[in-house]
């Protein structure tokens, strides 16, 4: 017997996402949030300074983990995005990686690769609820699948935002937000407890992680998707 927690289910018309409360509004991306809104023009400043994330610098599970100053003048041809508190960007190259992580509170003149889509949400849209759904299992997986080339996996970011996302009344956006972020600082302040980001390779403490991480993003999955009642 399938468990299904909200009153009512439909068919969201795709296997990776299965059924899905019946309140909910299963549409693309580019019909709840836009991408790829503003850039550095060619005439910046030279002298301006700016704070860089490169797609070797996001991990899914960990965020932005490392920002580079660099003046304009010397930055990489790449370093145009900008981004905005409440984006979530998203590796379109080297889409293995799964360098993807939302945007919260950036610091000034923060800006990105253009090898990321910067996916912005509309006013429909809890930009935490947006951001954690991107981040689920069966998102992450379209974006690979529909990834081209072998050694260099990338895809467009037009058809990006045309994978299907689902969208709850904002009332429960908020409440999945609520949920996940109580549980993944549980889990991530457990991590960090245990030691378990540092864990030699084989070890207990890695599996141990291994688990944890893997715990981490079926949760998030099933909350976005509706799998499990939060509230």
């Amino acid at each position: 017997m399938t468990y299904e927690p909200y009153p009512a289910y439909k068919d969201s018309g795709a296997d990776w996402l299965g059924k899905i409360p019946t309140q909910w509004e299963v549409k693309p991306i580019k019909f709840f949030a836009t991408y790829n809104d503003e850039a550095l023009p060619d005439g910046t400043d030279p002298d301006l300074m700016l704070n860089y994330v490169d797609i070797s610098s996001v991990s899914l599970v960990e965020g932005i983990q490392k920002i580079e100053q660099v003046e304009f003048e010397k930055a990489p041809s790449r370093a145009r995005r900008i981004v905005r508190d409440g984006d979530t960007i998203v590796s379109t190259v080297r889409t293995y990686l799964k360098a993807i992580a939302p945007v919260r509170r950036p610091i000034e003149n923060m800006i990105v690769s253009t090898g990321f889509a910067v996916i912005r949400p509309d006013r429909t849209m809890n930009p935490d609820y947006l951001g954690y759904f991107i981040q689920s299992e069966g998102f992450v997986g379209e974006v690979v699948s529909k990834s081209n080339g072998v050694s260099y996996p990338a895809i467009n970011p037009g058809d990006l935002v045309g994978i299907l996302g689902l969208r709850p009344p904002l009332e429960e956006q908020a409440e999945i937000v609520r949920f996940l972020e109580e549980k993944t600082a549980e889990i991530d302040k457990l991590s960090g407890k245990l030691g378990l980001e540092n864990s030699p390779k084989g070890s207990n403490g890695a599996s141990l992680g291994r688990l944890l991480h893997e715990y981490r993003s079926a949760l998030i999955s099933n909350a976005v998707t509706g799998k499990i009642k939060v509230a």
